[in-house]
């Protein structure tokens, strides 16, 4: 199922793509995992708070398969993840 992110980093240089869902829905870690049509190898919630001092759930991290994909991604942008 397609779930809508917005990015909120990008780490470039380690291929990671920081992002928040735009809605809500399920996100699975397959083989096929693609952000944007790039290959994600695993997600996870990296620690941040907020300024209140509670844990932000909502930023997640896409580690790319291969790290210059990165590099397409803008801060800003809304992209598409999908598990299928």
């Amino acid at each position: 199922m397609p779930l809508r992110v917005r990015v909120e980093a990008v780490m470039p240089s380690r291929g990671i793509v920081f992002a928040c869902p735009i809605e809500p829905g399920p996100m699975l870690a397959t083989p096929r995992a693609t952000l944007d049509g790039r290959r994600v190898t695993h997600f996870e919630l990296p620690r941040k708070l907020r300024p209140d001092g509670t844990p932000d759930l909502e930023l997640i991290g896409f580690q790319l398969e291969t790290a210059s994909d990165a590099a397409h991604f803008t801060v800003g942008a809304e992209v598409i993840y999908r598990d299928e």
